[in-house]
C-alpha cells in the first residue's frame, strides 16, 4: 500500500513537470503524425489520439483500413517507451503497408499512470467504461477520415496492458473486429465499474474470440511468460486457432531501433483484412456487463455482482441463456428478470414455435410468438439455465447438449482410471419428423483422452426431445497441471442426424491423486491468516451446515468433490493477489458449503490445490493435494441418542 502510495505522488509531481500533460486541445501536425481530439460524451471531455495516415492518402479518394494501437501502463497514446520506436518507422510502415494506425488514449486520469480503469479491485476506481470509449472512438474515426467501415478492415494491436485490452474488446466486439494481437499482454484483469466488476480470465474467455483472427507474442524472458503459456493452454483447451508467437527476448516489443516484430504484428492484421469474414453459423459470447449487445443480440439483466451471462450455440434455432459466478462450469449466478433480443433473422409476422428447456426443473415448455415487424424475437426469464428452441413445421431437429453424467452419477472424472461418460442431448428443433438415428461422436484437443468406443449410434423417436446417450469408455491420463492452465477436459461433442451436423461441447472436471496434504485448518469463520471467510460457530472444525474455507499450512486451497453431502450450488470462489513485481495472475480458493443432514462422522474426500508465484518472472505455480476433512454434527448425534 505506502509502495502504490509513493508511486502515485512520484506521478502526480511528475504531472505538474508536465510529463503527463495532454496535447492541448489543438491540431498538432509533424511530418510522421497528427496528435489531435475530439469531444467525447462517455468521458464528457476531450479526448486525444495520435492518428498515422498513409502515403497518398491527401492526394487520393481511396478508403483505408484501420489498426488501433493500445499502449501499456504508464504510457499514452503520444509515447510508449517499451513498445514502439521513433514516429517515422510508424509511418513508414504505415506508408508501406497503405492502412491508417489509430494510437488511442487509456489513460482516465492524467495523474494515475494506469490506464483502462482495470486490474485488481483497488484499480477499477471509474465508472467510465474502455468498452464504451471505442465505440465512440471507432465512429469519430469513420466519420473524420476516408476508412473502410466493415468489420473486415478493423484491427487491434495492444502491448502489455494494452494487449489484455486488445483480446477483451476484440471479444466483447468480435462482430466490429476481423483481427487482434496481443504483445506481451497480461492473463487477466478485473473490469466494470467500482461497485459491480468482475475477473475476465483471457484462458476462459476464448469463445468470444472464435470469429476473430488472433494472435499472442510471448517472450522467453518475460516477465509474463509463464501466465501468456497459460492463456495459450486456454486456446488450445477450447480449440480456438491462435497464432502463438514466441520469441527470444523480454517485456518488449522490438529491440531497440527496430520494427521487425511491429511489422509482424500489422501484417497478421492485414493479411486479415484480405479475407471477408463470415457470419458465425453459431456462435457463443460471454459478458460481464448487465447489458451487452452482440451480432445483433441484446441481453438486458438486473446483474449487479459479479460473474458471467453467456448466450450459447446461437443461431437461427434457438439460444442458451446461463450465468455463472465463475469460468469454467461455476455455479448458477441468479441476477432476477433477463431479456433477450434476437437478431432480425424470422420473417416478419411470422408465428414460430418455442420450446423452452429450464435446467433447474428440467421441465420443457411449448409456446408460440409472432416475429415483429423487423423479424425480431423476445424473451424474457426469471432464472438462468434455459435453452430455448425456435422452428416452424419445415425446420429440422437442433440438437444441442443439455449436461453429462459418469459412472458415478456425478460430473467428475478421475484422472488415471478408465471411466465412463454419457451425454443428455436437447432437440431444441423441429421434433415432429420421423424416427431416426443420430450419431454422437466425442473428441478433445488434450492427447490424453482417450475414448475405448466412439462413436455410438442412438435410435430417435418422432417427437422425442431429450436423449440419452449410451455410454462412452474413456480413459483419461494427465499430467496434474503445473500452473493456472485449464485443469479440466474440454470435450466437443459432434451430432450427426441425416445429411446434418451439429457441434457442442462439455466441461468435465477431473480429480487427479495426489499427496495427502498436512497442516490443515479450518475457517468456520475463524481467523486463519488475515481474516475469515467461512461462516459457522469459529471453532475450526468442520460442522454440518456451515460454510468452510480450508488451509493447508498458510494456503487457502481451491477445493473439488463429488460428495453428496457437500452442497455444489452454494460454492463461492475467493480471489487472491499473491505479491509478485505486477499484479498479474489472481489465484482462487473455495467456500465450500457442507449440507445440514452430513451424518456425524462422515469423511468427505476432497482432490485441492493452491498456487505459490515467483515474483520475476511471474509463475503461478499449482500443489496438488488430497484433503480428508471429518464433519461433526451434533443433531445427528442427538437423534441417534
Amino acid at each position: 500500500m505506502r509502495k502504490l502510495k509513493l508511486q502515485k505522488i512520484i506521478h502526480i509531481l511528475l504531472l505538474f513537470a508536465g510529463q503527463y500533460l495532454p496535447v492541448k486541445s489543438q491540431v498538432i501536425h509533424s511530418a510522421s503524425h497528427t496528435d489531435t481530439s475530439h469531444y467525447s460524451k462517455v468521458f464528457n471531455h476531450d479526448k486525444y489520439y495520435r492518428i498515422y495516415l498513409p502515403k497518398g492518402y491527401d492526394t487520393s479518394r481511396q478508403k483505408y483500413p484501420v489498426i488501433y494501437f493500445f499502449h501499456g501502463w504508464g504510457e499514452r497514446y503520444f509515447k510508449d517507451s517499451i513498445a514502439l520506436p521513433e514516429p517515422e518507422k510508424i509511418k513508414a510502415l504505415v506508408d508501406k503497408h497503405q492502412l491508417i494506425i489509430v494510437m488511442w488514449d487509456g489513460n482516465i486520469d492524467t495523474a494515475e499512470p494506469r490506464p483502462y480503469n482495470t486490474g485488481d479491485h483497488e484499480h477499477v476506481q471509474y465508472d467510465v467504461q474502455m468498452k464504451d470509449y471505442f465505440l465512440e472512438l471507432i465512429n469519430h474515426i469513420d466519420d473524420t477520415y476516408r476508412t473502410l467501415q466493415e468489420r473486415q478492415h478493423r484491427g487491434i494491436i495492444g502491448f502489455s496492458m494494452g494487449g489484455f485490452m486488445s483480446f477483451f474488446m476484440a471479444g466483447k466486439y468480435p462482430d466490429k473486429v476481423s483481427a487482434a494481437v496481443s504483445m506481451a499482454g497480461s492473463p487477466e484483469f478485473f473490469i466494470g465499474s467500482p461497485g459491480n466488476h468482475t475477473l475476465y480470465p483471457v484462458r476462459y474467455m476464448f469463445n468470444n474470440l472464435q470469429d476473430v483472427k488472433i494472435r499472442l507474442h510471448n517472450g522467453d524472458t518475460d516477465i509474463l511468460y509463464y501466465l501468456n503459456d497459460e492463456v495459450q493452454q486456454g486456446a488450445i483447451c477450447e480449440g480456438i486457432p491462435l497464432d502463438y508467437w514466441k520469441f527470444h527476448g523480454g517485456h518488449v516489443v522490438d529491440k531497440p531501433g527496430e520494427v521487425k516484430v511491429l511489422e509482424s504484428a500489422i501484417q497478421f492484421v492485414k493479411a486479415a483484412f484480405s479475407t471477408r469474414p463470415q457470419l458465425p453459423q453459431r456462435w457463443t459470447h460471454t459478458d460481464i456487463y448487465p447489458e451487452f449487445s452482440v451480432w445483433d443480440y441484446t441481453v438486458t439483466t438486473n446483474k449487479n455482482k459479479p460473474g458471467y451471462t453467456t448466450l450459447t450455440n446461437v443461431d437461427n434455432a434457438g439460444f442458451g441463456l446461463h450465468q455463472l459466478k465463475w469460468l469454467p462450469g461455476g455455479t448458477a449466478l441468479y441476477t432476477g428478470a433477463v431479456q433477450v433480443t434476437t437478431a432480425p433473422l424470422y420473417t416478419p409476422g411470422k408465428q414460430y414455435n418455442v420450446v423452452t428447456y429450464t435446467k433447474r426443473t428440467g421441465q420443457i415448455s411449448d409456446a408460440q410468438q409472432q416475429a415483429d415487424a423487423n423479424g425480431r424475437l423476445y424473451f424474457s426469464y426469471s432464472q438462468p439455465g434455459i435453452e430455448t428452441g425456435i422452428y416452424s413445421a419445415d425446420d429440422q431437429p437442433s440438437f444441442i447438449v443439455l449436461d453429462h453424467s459418469t459412472s458415478n452419477n456425478t460430473p467428475v472424472l478421475y484422472n488415471g482410471k478408465r471411466g465412463s461418460l454419457s451425454v443428455r442431448l436437447l432437440n431444441r428443433g423441429n421434433a415432429g419428423l420421423p424416427t431416426g438415428k443420430l450419431k454422437i461422436r466425442l473428441s478433445c484437443t488434450d492427447t490424453a483422452v482417450h475414448f475405448l468406443n466412439n462413436p455410438i449410434e442412438v435410435n430417435v423417436k418422432c417427437g422425442q426431445r431429450i436423449i440419452h446417450s449410451p455410454v462412452f469408455s474413456i480413459f483419461v491420463q494427465k499430467k496434474l497441471p503445473q500452473h493456472a492452465e485449464p485443469p479440466s477436459l474440454n470435450i466437443k461433442v459432434t451430432i450427426d442426424y441425416n445429411d446434418q451436423r451439429y457441434h457442442d461441447k462439455v466441461i468435465v472436471p477431473v480429480l487427479y491423486d495426489a499427496p495427502v496434504m498436512d497442516s490443515i485448518q479450518i475457517d468456520d469463520r475463524r481467523t486463519v491468516r488475515d481474516r475469515a471467510f467461512g461462516t459457522g460457530n469459529g471453532n475450526g472444525v468442520a460442522d454440518a451446515g456451515e460454510k468452510i474455507m480450508v488451509y493447508t499450512g498458510a494456503h487457502r486451497v481451491r477445493l473439488y468433490t463429488d460428495d453428496k453431502w457437500v452442497i455444489q450450488d452454494e460454492t463461492e470462489l475467493v480471489d487472491e493477489m499473491i505479491p509478485a513485481i505486477w499484479p498479474d495472475g489472481f489465484t482462487m480458493s473455495s467456500v465450500v458449503k457442507i449440507s445440514p443432514d452430513c451424518p456425524d462422522g462422515h469423511t468427505i474426500n476432497f482432490y485441492g490445490s493452491f498456487e505459490t508465484k515467483t515474483f520475476d518472472p511471474i509463475e503461478r505455480k499449482t500443489t496438488w493435494g488430497r484433503i480428508n476433512i471429518t464433519v461433526h454434527n451434533t443433531r445427528s448425534t442427538n437423534r441417534k441418542k
